[in-house]
């Protein structure tokens, strides 16, 4: 496989490091994938073999009010805490949360799901994929889509995963638009993006590495990485603050060597 086919999702990761469900595609030795949508379109199928070989079990904190549809489809890790009137439905899917995730209350979240570690969902959020620490803790959908670490969706954040004309969505790949094939296909976000509040995400949409997507519009097609707004890309200092004031809130510090590798991207744009 062609690693510069899974940009911007392996900036910061080799592509054996790209989850594929619970685990990751250096988990599942004979996985071959093409295209970002693979991991997508295979993401019932994986962690459907990820739960038979670590097994279903709820062993995080579940509010009483919560709607738990075929618990024994699901792996909720210790430490995960899922809020008040939420609802977790994984009869289309199995679900899979991550240790130390929080799920906000009245939340809905209908697999196949793979969650976390450490992320913070709310609203609707369906066949889809979060790799660490992302948040997307407020009202808004996110449907079959991959989600890379440390990303940040504003309040109201939405994608679209089903084109008006109920036809194949086209993703865009090394600069050309690529015919998925597939009808539901949501977005591909990278590592450190984030978006404002009120974003609507079209269908098939690549937002890049380290992203600022101005909220209150409907997103490009393609989003270029390390984009600040419009017309101008992010500083490296600017970038590194926020990144590393982000990653303090969860009492993470970030390791040279990823300061290393970030700057290194930095120098090459």
């Amino acid at each position: 496989m062609d690693k510069e086919h899974f940009r911007p999702l392996t900036y910061l990761r080799e592509v054996a490091e790209l989850r594929c469900g619970a685990r990751t595609l250096a988990d599942h030795p004979g996985k071959k994938i093409e295209h970002l949508w693979d991991l997508i379109v295979g993401l019932k199928g994986d962690l459907e073999e990820d739960l038979r070989v670590i097994g279903a079990r709820v062993i995080g904190e579940i509010h009483p009010s919560v709607t738990l549809y075929a618990k024994e489809n699901m792996l909720i890790e210790k430490g995960v805490e899922v809020e008040a009137g939420a609802v977790l439905d994984a009869r289309s899917g199995p679900i899979y949360l991550g240790q130390g995730t929080i799920v906000r209350p009245h939340s809905y979240l209908r697999g196949p799901l793979s969650i976390g570690p450490g992320c913070r969902l709310g609203g609707e959020v369906t066949h889809s994929l979060f790799h660490g620490y992302s948040n997307k803790a407020h009202y808004g959908f996110i449907g079959h889509s991959y989600i890379g670490e440390w990303v940040n969706l504003g309040a109201g954040t939405t994608n679209s995963n089903l084109k008006n004309n109920y036809g194949t969505v086209k993703v865009q790949v090394n600069g050309k638009q690529v015919d998925s094939g597939q009808q539901f296909l949501g977005c591909f976000i990278g590592d450190y993006a984030k978006t404002g509040i009120g974003t609507l995400i079209n269908t098939g949409t690549v937002i890049g590495l380290g992203a600022n997507v101005l909220g209150g519009q409907v997103t490009p097609k393609s989003i270029p990485d390390l984009q600040w707004d419009e017309k101008s890309k992010y500083r490296l200092d600017d970038f590194l603050k926020a990144a590393e004031t982000m990653m303090a809130r969860r009492g993470i510090k970030m390791a040279p060597a990823k300061a290393d590798l970030i700057r290194s991207i930095f120098a090459a744009r």
